[in-house]
């Protein structure tokens, strides 16, 4: 008769072989079943879930059924629907969680991207993710699991430190001479032990259906991890994208250890029954700083996205700082709930696969419709909150007609920066509107857009002007007061044009930038505000596109996707070539122009690029040190 007992020891598992014999150490391969939800990519998020939760409920099945298994699952997004659509199996997943047999890892909403998203945005992953954890299943999710993302930036150490993580799985960003079990030090020093997994997260699938095959693959995978790693204790990830967890691999690993002649035991293991063998090693190597680059080409594919994410970070950031404000000065919260309402379709987006736009084109479009939710929702968090501070201030000290216009400053610092707003005007005879501070001081404006009666009256007008230092988390009034009389000093006045001349500058107090009036090319910047006025530009233009042909895919520039390529990118990417790229200087319109006015100066130009079109405008405003670019391509 076979007896098999593990036991965890200091640095290696016993296994006893037979009743009464000597217990012989024997190294071991701790094998971690996983299913790796994608969220999104080749289908949308309800098709994947409709394809993925059946797989837990396999995992549930193998847990029952063989009681050395072992199994692991990430991302509130996939745990969440399956506790919801599936309540005749949650007290069995709540019990193994309680076991200790189904760890829960990763503690976020999705598997996230964390080059692209803000700081912030990762903090809300953290936020939503870890306390949906801990009220549905009493769990205060420890280990980062990252394991599908495109590299990861030098201050995770330090945000998983302060989130309470004690661990980082992941398999892409280091070099191939690194070790797979290291101290990853952030930029502020802080360390996190780090758990490469060299050979992929895909090991051991599809399992080998017989011992022969089965005994081979294992011994080639303890040999490929042996390059990384000279312990002997070393971990295999096992599973794959949206896999159901393979039945014969229990069976597989029962026949593996019963050979006599085995050279190491293989257990199937959670990722905290790895880490803490690890954490008793002396002898780590620390690895600093950035594990990128990987996957260049998902920082620009499908644009639209990064700019969609960035404008919902912005709005639902700024709906919390004005909610909080609102609610100092007596107002009611809007509850937590609808602001994760607001936030968790941003979350979703942020899965490796979306923010890098590398799906299909309806999950895009699903993804767009999910981001424009997500927008309309955080609109009215802020409007709601606006509404209830503008009802407490008192704007009767402004003269009559005047519309009282309120600048809220979400940052936490005091600014002077540009402001913009659209004002109407009830009745008629409006020929200019003049602009005051709230001591009553006359303030500059400058006219947008206006839109105007037969008679040449204003109905209602778009204006800019500088607000001047906004206190922290704070706001100033101002107010737009009708006139009767025309004033000559709210207009821009065009200054240059390719009509007269083929150059031309825009300057401020700060700098002075020239341009070529045909092609838009920035042609100088002078820094003014050195000791010595600073010509930045000393050998090429600026703010100039290339059109280049698409010899890549969405994850790679220039080439094409190696599923197997796991480690940081070497290959150097350097600037277009002339030889295989069009520029857009190289195409004119004569329709560049320079307008200036009381607030801001500006260049304007739009013309043909190929059979795509290029335009851009470069502002820059009265006492502002900034200079505000904005460039469109249209792709045909």
């Amino acid at each position: 008769m076979h007896v098999r007992a593990v036991i965890l020891c200091a640095l290696s598992a016993a296994l006893v072989s037979r009743a009464g014999s000597q217990t012989l150490q024997q190294p071991t391969l701790y094998v971690i079943p996983h299913t790796h939800w994608e969220g999104a990519v080749f289908e949308t998020r309800e098709e994947y879930l409709q394809e993925g939760l059946p797989n837990i409920v396999q995992a549930l099945h193998l847990l029952r059924t063989f009681p050395d298994y072992r199994f692991v699952l990430d991302q509130a997004a996939y745990v969440k629907p399956f506790l919801e659509r599936y309540p005749q199996d949650s007290a069995e997943f709540r019990r193994y969680v309680s076991q200790g047999r189904l760890q829960i890892v990763g503690g976020t909403d999705v598997m996230l991207d964390v080059n692209i998203p803000s700081g912030e945005s990762w903090i809300r992953q953290v936020l939503y993710g870890k306390d949906y954890f801990r009220k549905a299943l009493n769990v205060d999710v420890s280990t980062g699991w990252a394991l599908d993302t495109f590299g990861h930036h030098a201050q995770m150490p330090q945000l998983l430190n302060l989130a309470g993580f004690k661990s980082y799985w992941f398999q892409r960003g280091p070099h191939n001479d690194a070790p797979s079990e290291f101290l990853w030090a952030g930029l502020d020093g802080t360390r996190i032990p780090a758990f490469w997994l060299p050979l992929s997260y895909a090991l051991f699938y599809p399992s080998p259906r017989n011992i022969f095959e089965f005994s081979r693959y294992s011994r080639q995978t303890w040999a490929g991890l042996g390059k990384y790693s000279h312990f002997d204790d070393r971990v295999a990830v096992a599973g794959m994208d949206v896999i159901s967890p393979e039945q014969e691999l229990p069976e597989m690993v029962r026949r593996w250890n019963a050979q006599g002649n085995a050279p190491f035991a293989e257990r199937f293991a959670v990722p905290a029954d790895f880490e803490k063998l690890v954490a008793q090693r002396t002898d780590r190597p620390v690895i600093e700083g950035e594990l990128n680059p990987v996957f260049q080409g998902t920082y620009s594919n499908r644009v639209e996205l990064k700019q969609w994410m960035r404008e919902d970070e912005q709005i639902l950031n700024n709906s919390e700082k004005i909610a909080a404000v609102a609610e100092f000065l007596g107002a009611a919260p809007p509850g937590e709930t609808r602001q994760w309402q607001a936030w968790e379709p941003v979350l979703f987006n942020q899965a490796h696969d979306l923010t890098s736009g590398t799906m299909v084109d309806k999950v895009y479009q699903d993804t767009i419709r999910a981001y424009e939710y997500s927008r309309d929702l955080g609109d009215g968090l802020v409007q709601s909150s606006l509404d209830a501070i503008t009802s407490g201030i008192d704007t009767t000290s402004h003269e009559k007609g005047a519309i009282p216009i309120l600048v809220f400053n979400t940052l936490g610092w005091p600014r002077t920066d540009i402001a913009q707003v659209e004002v109407s005007f009830p009745g008629p005879g409006v020929r200019e509107i003049g602009l005051h501070g709230a001591d009553g001081e006359r303030v500059p404006v400058q006219i947008l857009k206006a839109e105007r009666d037969a008679d040449g009256g204003i109905r209602s007008v778009t204006v800019t002007f500088i607000a001047r230092d906004v206190p922290a988390m704070g706001w100033a009034i101002y107010s737009i007061a009708p006139s009767q009389v025309v004033n000559e000093d709210s207009g821009a006045d065009l200054k240059a044009s390719t009509m007269h001349v083929d150059s031309g500058t825009i300057e401020n107090q700060f700098y002075r930038v020239g341009f070529d009036l045909w092609t838009g090319a920035t042609t100088s910047l002078e820094l003014k505000s050195s000791s010595e006025p600073w010509q930045v530009l000393a050998d090429r233009p600026a703010n100039i596109v290339a059109c280049e042909q698409d010899g890549g895919d969405p994850w790679e520039l220039y080439g094409t996707l190696n599923g197997a390529r796991l480690t940081a990118m070497t290959r150097p990417t350097g600037l277009p070539e002339p030889d295989r790229a069009h520029f857009s200087n190289e195409w004119v319109g004569g329709s560049g122009k320079i307008t200036s006015g009381p607030v801001f100066s500006e260049f304007s130009i739009h013309h043909l690029f190929g059979n795509d079109s290029f335009s851009t405008r470069v502002r820059v405003y009265s006492g502002i040190p900034r200079i505000d670019i904005e460039t469109t391509i249209l792709n045909n």
